[in-house]
């Protein structure tokens, strides 16, 4: 069923006196709703390290494990691309549910969804061709015993089902689901699960099991454009939306924003309700986090940082109070580059419920290139907004 979506723009504010006029729209990130300057793209996977990956070759002893480059997210167009283009997208992040989430950059023409399926498959062909080649490895130099046909197809054979411009995948432990929609394909990696001494368990058995939830998933799923926000219940993606659920399943959707005018400005907007994949700053109190995104996570090349006054700002998202705070970073070839972060933290014994809210304008300005970088009171004005429009769908 087609969600329902609508757009926002906002009459055109002035950043600073010496700022063209910058014209606003509505863009939503998991469950919240925030005001994004027109003119912004989002970092992604490009769709070539989809469906036409770079080769990256890993070898255990002679057998070859690993065929291709794992793919990152960036805001290049090309797999080639510019690593700096990397660098301002290095903090995003797309989980939801069970599901490690892939969002491709769109293609110029329509995408060959059939040659793309036979990738997959051949994918995990590899896989399972190179397990039994390790087997053969261990068998002759170790002398260990050898997986019996059927107990080795159990255990490493796959299964595919076909939707419409979808497909998923089936192995005993795991699933995946990919969609072709609007120009871009949409994975969706369901988590492993345990190993289980189970002999049952097989790729047909995952599927009669899993099938319903793939269903549901399929049929609340829809592509969105980039400030269409949609008006009923359900979870904002890149690009994407899932309609209809418990507006509580765990997540961590970390998007990253560029301007085109400015590509020297990012924006990182994390909706955090999960626990997250991190040591001992996660029993930081608020304060002690930011300081340690600082010091540790951003800006962090920097030969000289410093918070400007105020130094500990109050702000607000989701009617929540929190932490705002805005750098200065002076780096070795004489560069000067500024950052706003605003956090605000959510119930860390029910993270799915009230989540950490995170919102992080960096400059970068070597991207500035031919263009003038973003002054220091447009990024300040720029943070402010963005930060004050946060709220619940």
């Amino acid at each position: 069923m087609k969600a329902l979506f609508t757009s926002f723009f906002f009459l055109s504010y002035s950043l600073s006196s010496n700022a063209s006029s910058v014209q606003w729209g509505s863009e939503c990130v998991g469950y919240y709703e925030f005001e994004l300057p027109i003119g912004a793209e989002i970092a992604l996977y490009p769709l070539a390290e989809f469906t036409n990956p770079r080769p990256d070759k890993m070898r255990k002893l002679d057998v070859i494990i690993k065929r291709f480059k794992t793919p990152e997210i960036t805001f290049s167009e090309s797999q080639y691309g510019n690593g700096d283009d990397s660098v301002q997208a290095q903090f995003s992040e797309f989980y939801y549910d069970k599901y490690k989430v892939g969002i491709s950059s769109k293609s110029k023409n329509e995408i060959n969804f059939k040659h793309y399926r036979e990738k997959v498959i051949d994918d995990y062909e590899f896989s399972k061709l190179s397990n039994r080649l390790l087997e053969e490895q261990d068998f002759s130099l170790y002398n260990e015993p050898m997986t019996s046909e059927e107990d080795f197809n159990r255990i490493h054979g796959f299964l595919v089902k076909d939707d419409m411009n979808a497909f998923t995948v089936y192995s005993r432990r795991t699933y995946s689901v990919q969609i072709n929609g609007d120009g871009r394909i949409y994975q969706f990696w369901a988590k492993r699960e345990p190993y289980l001494e189970d002999q049952s368990q097989t790729a047909e058995n995952q599927w009669h099991k899993k099938e319903p939830e793939v269903k549901s998933l399929l049929s609340r799923f829809t592509p969105r454009e980039l400030y269409e926000v949609p008006n009923k219940q359900g979870f904002c993606i890149p690009y994407g939306f899932i309609a209809d659920d418990s507006g509580q399943e765990p997540h961590n959707m970390a998007v990253t924003y560029r301007l085109k005018e400015h590509p020297d400005v990012s924006i990182f907007v994390q909706d955090l309700g999960m626990a997250p994949d991190a040591g001992e700053e996660t029993k930081m109190d608020p304060k002690e986090y930011v300081t340690w995104l600082w010091n540790w996570q951003y800006q962090w090349r920097s030969v000289n940082k410093e918070l400007i006054s105020p130094k500990w700002r109050t702000i607000e998202m989701d009617g929540r109070k929190g932490l705002g705070t805005f750098a200065k970073a002076e780096f070795e070839d004489g560069r000067v580059d500024y950052g706003y972060v605003a956090y605000v933290r959510g119930d860390h014994h029910a993270r799915n419920v009230q989540p950490d809210l995170l919102v992080y304008v960096m400059q970068y300005s070597v991207q500035a290139k031919d263009r003038p970088p973003m002054d220091k009171k447009e990024i300040e004005e720029m943070a402010e907004r963005i930060v004050a429009s946060v709220k619940r769908r």
